[in-house]
């Protein structure tokens, strides 16, 4: 039990102790901004273009790649015996894409998403698996999306309510929780590796983009990352390598004209190789296009008209993007019932 301390109003005796010295200061909100944000002509003289990271003092930040960098070692694991057995693949795809429906209805954010991968297929590469209990696969996800859930959402359904989206098999609570500690104890307790999402987290930090384009930018690169995250061949590349071709893609949708600049700055700060970036950025494109074809049709129906200034491009852009919540919604969802409660993403 967490103790409940009573507050006290306690003057700051240090001015280093004054916090109010961090607040930024912020311009006035109109009531008319209050239904739909910034008006265009507003936004589109606060909307900034992306300005290239390296001219800002964040050498200190480059401690932190650092520590990814060495930690993203140590967590890569022999996917050999996982990506040479078709039949495994065929129920590794059918078991990530269920994850994926689930982790949609309930609203996780997709940090759930990619630590829940993660733990299946790392369990999946260390144990045997036997072809005459196909039914495992479908175990080994529901116990690796509840672990993932406990790990990083604020509320978690029940374990049998988690397995919605008429999976093939039902399994009792009991049972998921032994198969829980299985993975825990098989992967050492190891619950926090390096994704690719640590990397972009990082890296949108140290673009200047205004605050109102940061959750949109990030959106936009969770979703890819949804998108693209049950496709085995992505275990072929670390997350730095996954992480920078996503930006990539990103950022070549935003502003083209400057995206092989920011590139080679991204690759500097992480290190990574254009070859593979290369490699991974193709397997993006194949994938979005066929994934996210529907939604590429929408957006060319919904934005007719791009303005031809960069802060216009990236205004329209984001104008448009906001109206898809996500990429990956499978058409199965509409048909799932409403759960309990559902977290907003951000």
């Amino acid at each position: 039990m967490v103790s409940h301390l009573q507050v006290q109003n306690i003057e700051p005796q240090n001015p280093i102790l004054n916090f109010d010295a961090l607040l930024c200061k912020e311009d006035p909100l109109d009531e008319g901004d209050l239904g739909g944000g910034y008006h265009s002509d507003e936004r589109n003289r606060n909307v900034k273009k992306i300005s290239p990271f390296l001219e800002c003092d964040m050498f200190w930040e480059d401690g932190e790649v650092e520590t990814l960098l060495s930690k993203e070692k140590l967590n890569l694991f022999d996917c050999t015996s996982l990506v040479s057995d078709g039949v495994l693949l065929g129920l590794r795809k059918k078991s990530l894409e269920w994850m994926v429906t689930v982790i949609d209805h309930y609203g996780f954010n997709a940090l759930t998403a990619v630590l829940a991968v993660n733990y299946f297929d790392r369990f999946m590469s260390r144990v045997g698996f036997q072809k005459g209990q196909p039914w495992m696969s479908q175990l080994v996800a529901v116990a690796c999306l509840s672990i993932a859930a406990k790990v990083e959402e604020i509320q978690v359904p029940l374990l049998l309510g988690l397995q919605v989206s008429n999976p093939k098999y039902v399994f009792e609570a009991k049972t998921i929780k032994n198969i829980e500690l299985l993975v825990l104890s098989t992967l050492k307790w190891k619950m926090n590796p390096v994704t690719p999402l640590s990397f972009i987290d990082h890296i949108i930090r140290r673009f200047q983009l205004m605050t109102n384009l940061h959750s949109e930018f990030n959106r936009k690169c969770e979703n890819i990352i949804l998108g693209i995250i049950t496709d085995s061949r992505l275990l072929h590349f670390p997350p730095s390598v996954i992480a920078t071709a996503t930006l990539f893609y990103v950022i070549n949708d935003i502003e083209p004209s400057n995206a092989v600049n920011y590139l080679n700055q991204l690759m500097a700060v992480l290190k990574v190789r254009k070859a593979s970036i290369d490699e991974c950025h193709d397997l993006i494109l194949e994938l979005m296009g066929t994934s996210g074809s529907k939604i590429c049709q929408t957006n060319k129906r919904k934005c007719q008209s791009i303005p031809g200034t960069p802060d216009g491009v990236i205004d329209a852009y984001f104008s448009c993007e906001s109206s898809n919540d996500s990429l990956v919604v499978a058409s199965s969802v509409s048909s799932l019932p409403e759960p309990q409660y559902k977290r907003s993403r951000t």
